[in-house]
């Protein structure tokens, strides 16, 4: 304004002393607004219901960054900015960095006292060029194919096993096939996990195109798209365009975020926070790990695939419609069955139709195979064993898949990034964990899901691209103190289990963690 005491300053006789005066007391205001702050978020953060349990006992301490890591303003910030204007003050001394930034940072949150985002960024993007060269193109390709095939020998190996070798009692129970419904279930996550998650990623788009033509199967604007696509390339619970929406573009660029679709912690609320003893939590979670492809994950990324047609229908100025009417929170079988007792029967419809064309394969023209085979008793014992074999495939998924995101050592965040920038190239391995990684036998049984860290940096490339650029990735991380999370996977479930019950809690990036 005009009329305040800087425009006074600066446009009057007065002279240059009494102006530094005035611009030191303004200075000594700001501080002492700023520390009175600063109390009050690690007050607030220290209390018993936010505390990180053994992550936060040391005394936090301050610093001033001035590696250019960009500031993220959380809500708390952006009322105190609103409710505390002061007069914009030009500072006269030399010694004074403008880009300096203070942080409060705990205990685990060291790392990032002397941390230099743009120089590790710098090396992180070498890294990228290099895998991204076209020379490993018909290599990536090959490796897809090798790949895909171990895929169809599983699922039909599984097959031969349940219909020519029915005499193998050693492997029945209740009346399946243990050992086909393992080789079945093998497949069917292999499917998904590394040919569809990759080739639906964009990872192998180049190697497909010869200028703006595409000339292979494995475009990820051909894969799996369409009815019949769907069933020769990847079958599934999940609508592959609906997974596309749910994963490949809100998950990967929101990761940890509150919009991340599939953020964990905040899912899990009602079980983390309700009044369930601890051993009902545990069975709770026991049971989600055999049934969550079709109970949570496929209507949840219908949920999402109409929320985006919606946003796209009102943006054009026409009438949206979402069946699904969870908001924030996932969608799942039940609340799809609570709609359709209140009314609501968009959303069971349009689950129904998601799960018809993989469920009537594996539970209905397999188990006819068998009694035209066998008659009723090798119909009813291959039903039983491709209801084992989704059972097997829900639960290693649920081990690899899970377990990416989530636990005491991995951050989320409340304030938003962009695409490819430094900050985004950080988060995704501060957000994430890698399992034991290297050799395609490991990497298969892994889903090839041990590389998310990389894979979250950069989700347009090949499995073969993450096994050549994660040792680098590591080494630089090592180089620059940046936490690299890379454990068993299954101490890795531990985690996941321990936070879905309530047991420990994420980091926070923008509490210092």
């Amino acid at each position: 304004a005009r009329s305040s005491p800087a425009h006074f300053l600066r446009t009057s006789s007065t002279s240059p002393s009494l102006y530094s005066v005035y611009l030191y007391t303004q200075m000594i205001a700001i501080q002492r607004t700023s520390a009175s702050l600063v109390g009050a978020t690690t007050g607030a953060r220290s209390s018993p219901a936010t505390s990180r349990r053994n992550h936060r006992a040391a005394a936090a301490s301050t610093v001033t960054r001035r590696d250019g890591m960009r500031s993220h303003v959380t809500s708390m910030e952006r009322r105190t900015k609103n409710s505390f204007r002061l007069p914009a003050i030009a500072m006269p001394s030399p010694e004074v960095n403008e880009q300096m930034q203070t942080m409060t940072y705990n205990e685990t949150g060291k790392w990032r006292e002397n941390f230099d985002l743009a120089g590790w960024a710098k090396e992180i993007r070498e890294v990228e060029k290099e895998q991204r060269s076209d020379k490993y193109h018909e290599e990536d390709v090959k490796h897809l194919k090798k790949i895909l095939g171990w895929a169809n020998m599983c699922y039909y190996g599984g097959l031969g096993v349940m219909f020519l070798l029915p005499q193998l009692g050693v492997a029945q129970a209740f009346g399946a096939n243990v050992l086909g419904a393992f080789m079945m279930s093998t497949a069917i996550c292999a499917r998904w996990t590394m040919v569809g998650h990759h080739v639906c990623h964009g990872g192998y788009n180049a190697a497909m195109t010869e200028g703006n033509e595409i000339k292979g199967r494995f475009h990820r604007r051909k894969f799996a798209r369409g009815p019949w696509n769907r069933i020769i390339d990847w079958m599934d619970w999940m609508m592959p365009e609906a997974w596309d929406v749910e994963h490949n573009h809100l998950h990967h660029y929101q990761l940890g975020e509150d919009a991340d679709p599939d953020l964990v912690e905040r899912n899990m609320k009602t079980t983390r926070e309700g009044p369930m003893p601890m051993w009902a939590r545990y069975m709770q979670v026991a049971a989600l790990s055999v049934i969550w492809k079709w109970f949570y994950y496929a209507p949840n990324t219908m949920k999402e695939l109409f929320a985006r047609r919606a946003r796209e229908a009102e943006k054009r100025g026409e009438e949206s419609y979402q069946p699904y009417t969870t908001g924030s929170m996932p969608s799942t079988v039940l609340t799809t069955v609570q709609s359709a007792f209140q009314g609501n029967f968009g959303a069971i419809i349009e689950t129904a139709k998601c799960f018809a064309p993989y469920a009537t394969f594996q539970f209905g023209v397999l188990p006819a195979v068998g009694y035209a085979i066998g008659g009723a008793q090798m119909a009813m014992a291959t039903l039983a064993t491709t209801l084992l074999a989704d059972l097997f495939t829900n639960l290693h998924s649920f081990i690899v898949i899970a377990t990416n995101h989530v636990g005491d050592d991995i951050y989320r965040f409340e304030s938003e990034t962009k695409p490819r920038t430094d900050d985004f190239y950080m988060r995704a391995v501060i957000g994430s964990a890698n399992f034991r990684t290297g050799g395609d036998v490991n990497d298969f049984m892994h889903g090839w899901l041990n590389y998310q860290i990389e894979h979250h940096m950069w989700p347009d490339m090949s499995m073969r691209c993450y096994q050549r650029a994660q040792p680098k990735v590591k080494a630089i991380c090592e180089k620059y103190g940046m936490p690299y999370v890379q454990e068993n996977v299954f101490k890795r479930v531990g985690q996941l289990v321990d936070v879905m019950v309530g047991k420990r809690t994420m980091l926070v990036w923008e509490n210092g963690d």
